[in-house]
């Protein structure tokens, strides 16, 4: 044979073998705190900038006049919907 044969930590079905059990046992505390470190770093920023976001006021802003006459025409069918839900129904008894 040219090439010699590759070995590996994976046994057959690719289940971890003992070999790579305590080739990584020195790594793992270190991982799961540069892991947990990572995450907490994601969650900051995002939190970060939604609340940033909330505390902008965006009144200065002018929106299309086609956005406007959209967002009156969902106001006034929401406001349709709770009337009418709102309102009594009559039942008529035979």
């Amino acid at each position: 044979m040219i090439f010699p044969k590759p070995t590996s930590y994976y046994e057959q079905g690719f289940k971890r073998s003992p070999a790579l059990e305590r080739a990584t046992a020195p790594f793992r505390v270190r991982n799961a705190i540069t892991g947990a470190g990572i995450v907490a770093f994601c969650v900051s920023v995002y939190a970060y900038s939604i609340i940033a976001v909330r505390q902008d006021d965006f009144s200065d802003i002018q929106l299309p006049a086609h956005i406007i006459a959209e967002q009156n025409e969902a106001a006034a069918a929401a406001a349709r919907a709770a009337a009418e839900s709102s309102s009594p129904k009559s039942s008529t008894s035979a």
